[in-house]
């Protein structure tokens, strides 16, 4: 049986070092960024922009809450793990 160094495992990436092992997240926060296409986008200190209004109900515009559900479950999962 070859049994060689673990670099992923599920979501987890794993290095061996000389002082043990090191996990990142660093793909698995990539590949979200990738997924909900935010390559382009620039952190801000606030998510809650300061010009922020509550859209009416009756517009016209449908919004997709399963995306947002799927981000944030995302970002939950990358949070906890």
């Amino acid at each position: 049986m070859d049994m060689r160094l673990m670099h992923y495992f599920l979501i987890l990436e794993v290095w061996q070092g000389d002082r043990g092992p090191f996990v990142f997240q660093s793909k698995y926060a990539n590949d979200i960024i990738k997924k909900f296409y935010m390559e382009s986008r620039k952190p801000i200190e606030n998510p809650q922009g300061g010009n922020w209004r509550k859209e009416d109900a009756t517009s016209s515009e449908k919004v997709e809450a399963t995306i947002d559900r799927k981000l944030v479950g995302s970002l939950m999962y990358l949070v906890n793990t």
